[in-house]
C-alpha cells in the first residue's frame, strides 16, 4: 500500500512538470508527511482537455473505513472502481513515499529526487464530494525489500495517455521501471501531525 508520501517541491516546480492552467499557489506549500484523510493536490484534464489541479480528499469512505489505495491489477473488472477507472483518472504529484519495515517499524523513504506522478482515480461520495484513491502495483526489487506493494508511478510520457479522456491507451500502460534512492528516516514520521524538512533526512539510530 501507499500510506504516506511527500511533495516537497514548490508550486512553480509543479507547474514546470505538469502545466496546469489554474493557480493554487496561495494555498500551496511543500509537504513532507502527507497522510490519508488530508486534502491533497491532484492533477488531471478538465472537460476542455486542459491541465487542471484541484484539492481532493485522500481516501474514499467505505463501510466506516477509508479506502486510500486500489490495486491496478484487474481494476477495470471491479464494480466499485470501474466508472472512476474509465472516466475519472488523475495523477497525484509527489517526490517520495514511505514504507515501514517490520518488525522494528522503521520508516524508509523512496525517492527519485525529482517530482513524479502517482496514478490515481477520483470517486464521488453520496454527497457529490470528490475523493482520490491512489493505485498500487507489485513492488519492484528495491521496494520489495521493505513492502510487497508500491505506488504505480507513471513515466512522464505515460501521464498524458493516462489522463486523456478521448483515448483508450490508459488501459494498456505498463509499469515503467523506476530507479529509487532508499534510506531510513526518523520515526517522527509516524505522527502525521509532524510535517517538516527534517522528516526526509537520512536517519541512523545511535549505537
Amino acid at each position: 500500500m501507499c500510506g504516506r508520501f511527500s511533495a516537497t517541491f514548490t508550486w512553480n516546480d509543479l507547474k514546470a512538470w505538469w502545466p496546469v492552467q489554474n493557480d493554487m499557489a496561495v494555498n500551496y506549500a511543500p509537504r513532507f508527511n502527507i497522510a490519508p484523510g488530508q486534502e491533497i493536490v491532484t492533477v488531471g484534464f478538465n472537460a476542455e482537455g486542459a491541465w487542471s489541479a484541484a484539492w481532493v480528499h485522500w481516501g474514499f469512505p467505505l463501510n466506516h473505513k477509508l479506502l486510500i489505495n486500489a490495486r491496478r491489477e484487474g481494476i477495470e473488472g471491479k464494480p466499485l472502481f470501474r466508472q472512476a477507472y474509465r472516466h475519472q483518472r488523475a495523477i497525484v504529484p509527489a517526490d517520495g513515499f514511505y514504507e515501514w519495515k517490520k518488525p522494528q517499524r522503521q520508516p524508509f523513504r523512496f525517492t527519485m529526487d525529482q517530482p513524479f506522478a502517482i496514478a490515481a482515480i477520483l470517486m464521488p461520495d453520496g454527497e457529490r464530494r470528490w475523493h482520490v484513491v491512489l493505485l498500487t502495483t507489485q513492488a519492484d526489487e528495491a521496494v520489495g525489500a521493505v513492502h510487497d506493494r508500491m505506488p504505480w508511478i507513471l513515466s512522464p510520457d505515460q501521464v498524458p495517455k493516462w489522463l486523456n479522456r478521448q483515448d483508450t491507451q490508459y488501459a494498456h500502460l505498463p509499469v515503467a521501471p523506476v530507479t529509487w534512492r532508499v534510506y531510513p528516516v526518523t520515526r517522527r514520521l509516524n505522527d502525521a501531525k509532524n510535517d517538516d524538512p527534517d522528516l526526509i533526512l537520512p536517519f541512523h539510530e545511535k549505537m
